[in-house]
């Protein structure tokens, strides 16, 4: 064993977060944790790490076996630079490292006096002694194979943490986290903010490593590819139910446990029909009987046969009580697109065409000379390396462009562009508005027309008074694609519009884009989501230059993704 589970209940003031929650992990074995976004999913593994405690049950854990948890960067060590601080994982080593530093430039010091310079020596000798016999190279080399993996490795190592993006901080803890070599590893969607080659050397990682994982991911086919099994949070039990195989195994025992309740429940409201049906026949009889004859043997067996009605009334209503009943499957909730569907370019019109187009930051330039032309009817990916300009592309192309821009970019006739960033009520000010103001602030109508339309992308009355900064991610993202179509978008430009995204609610915008025929760039690295919503082209961006490849499985072949 392990980790073993037992009985784990969590409560918050608002109410419980799941209760019951029992499973164990076995030496070496690799899970995947889901359920919808708010279900307990980042709460389970805090609890797991020892960063929050439990209302009740116990978590044990095998003889040797060292947790490691993927957290937030932490604030006091931002100071430190990145090389220091990618293999400052272990504190005596970090010790042993420090000393030969010091040592070292007092014995590089011209003004170090002869005799003293035996004791830098025996100084350093120590401390490079006590760094070998902990393993410090060893260390240090695989430091910089991880580094490399996660896409860290062309960062300046003198570079303080405090400089780096949010994704280079993320990568930055996970790689600290993979060095510590704990046995057990937490991981909260540690495929945020990775490329594609990041995401894949993670997910090779993880297959090959020895130590056992629990991890949360919205990135499908890195379940697939990095875990044997699937624990599930359900939503109304709030408990967990253990599923063998990666995410699509998962899903189609999902839908097959659903077909089989649906089953069950067309049985069960036949048998429920036939006992009202024979009931009332009885019933019936009774009454007629009665109405009919005042011969007191017949009037006698009608009251026996209206006894016999009340009995099986009695046993329905015990039937229907029952534990034994079958609710009635709630059906899945879909999206709807169909107002964008209805003008959509579908002909082969140049929708949107850049020239020579440059954007920089800060006199960084990120692109140069670019050009690009998109016709009615593409759905094209943008893909390419974290930081090479795919956000500034898309925000250009909506004419939204940030930094300095130059070039051309030319929408054709009619084009009306609707784009979804990355992240959505960052604004405070906008933050402050419920869903329903933030919405009825871009679209002119009314509050009815307002609220209808808002509840065929799945946000409804419970949502739609909501602040926009109490919403989840998902919701976040139905409402600003909610608004694109009351717009009459007829260009959609996605920027990883799955990040943060549970499964339910990837499927729900999965399977409207994939009924949408008309023009769509999404930039994304979830490679299930596009090929789902049927991506036939590939726009490259990778150091400056745009290419653009026939599909989605050149792209895979280009940056090494196993064969299926």
């Amino acid at each position: 064993m392990t980790l073993k589970v037992s009985n784990l209940a969590k409560r918050f003031p608002d109410g419980p977060v799941f209760g019951g929650v029992s499973f164990v992990l076995n030496p070496g074995e690799k899970v995947g944790l889901v359920g919808p976004n708010g279900v307990g999913k980042s709460t389970l593994l805090k609890i797991l790490a020892g960063r929050l405690t439990a209302d009740g049950g116990s978590v044990a854990l095998g003889p040797g076996d060292r947790i490691g948890y993927l957290e937030q960067y932490p604030a006091d060590d931002l100071a430190r630079p990145v090389a220091a601080a990618l293999t400052a994982a272990n504190p005596e080593m970090d010790a042993a490292r420090s000393a030969m530093a010091t040592a070292s430039a007092t014995l590089g010091s011209p003004d170090l006096p002869p005799d003293e310079q035996g004791a830098a020596l025996a100084t350093y000798g120590a401390a490079a002694e006590r760094f070998e016999r902990l393993g410090g190279y060893e260390v240090e080399a695989r430091a910089e194979q991880i580094a490399d993996g996660l896409g860290l490795g062309a960062i300046d190592g003198a570079r303080p943490v405090s400089s780096l993006s949010g994704g280079q901080k993320t990568r930055l803890a996970l790689a600290r986290l993979l060095l510590s070599e704990p046995t057990i590893l937490l991981l909260d969607e540690p495929t945020n903010y990775l490329d594609l080659p990041a995401l894949l050397w993670l997910e090779r990682f993880v297959a090959t490593s020895p130590h056992a994982a629990i991890i949360v991911s919205h990135d499908r086919r890195f379940l697939d590819r990095a875990v044997g099994g699937i624990l599930e949070i359900d939503a109304e039990t709030r408990t967990v139910a253990r599923y063998a195989g990666g995410y699509s195994d998962y899903a189609v025992a999902k839908a097959r446990e659903r077909a089989k309740r649906e089953a069950a429940y067309r049985e069960q409201v036949g048998r429920v029909a036939a006992f009202e049906r024979q009931i009332g026949m009885l019933k019936g009889k009774a009454a007629y009987t009665e109405s009919t004859t005042q011969n007191d043997h017949y009037r006698r067996l009608a009251k026996k046969v209206a006894k016999r009605a009340k009995a099986q009334e009695r046993r329905l209503e015990r039937y229907i009580e029952g534990e034994e009943r079958v609710e009635r499957p709630e059906e899945a909730k879909r999206l709807y697109l169909d107002d964008l569907a209805e003008g959509a370019l579908t002909d082969d019109r140049l929708v949107v065409a850049a020239r020579d187009l440059r954007v920089a930051y800060g006199g960084a330039t990120i692109f140069d000379g670019l050009d690009l032309e998109i016709h009615g009817g593409d759905r094209l990916a943008l893909v390419g390396p974290n930081g090479g300009g795919k956000s500034s592309l898309l925000r250009a192309l909506a004419g939204q462009p940030a930094g300095e821009v130059t070039g051309e970019v030319r929408h054709g006739e009619g084009v009306r562009v609707g784009y979804l960033p990355q992240e959505q009520g960052g604004d405070p000010i906008a933050g402050a508005r419920t869903a329903l103001e933030t919405y009825r602030a871009e679209v002119v109508g009314y509050e009815d027309e307002a609220r209808a339309f808002l509840d065929k992308f799945l946000i409804g009355d419970e949502q739609v008074g909501r602040q926009l900064d109490q919403l989840s991610y998902g919701e976040r993202a139905k409402l600003a694609l909610a608004i694109l179509v009351a717009g009459g978008a007829n260009l959609l430009l996605l920027d990883e519009p799955t990040s943060h995204l549970d499964g339910a609610a990837i499927e729900q915008i999965e399977a409207a884009l994939a009924e949408y025929p008309g023009p769509i760039v999404v930039a994304s690295h979830d490679r299930y989501f596009l090929s789902q919503i049927g991506i036939d082209g590939v726009l490259l961006l990778d150091g400056g230059r745009l290419r653009r490849l026939a599909s989605l499985e050149e792209y895979e072949r280009m940056v090494g993704v196993p064969a299926k």
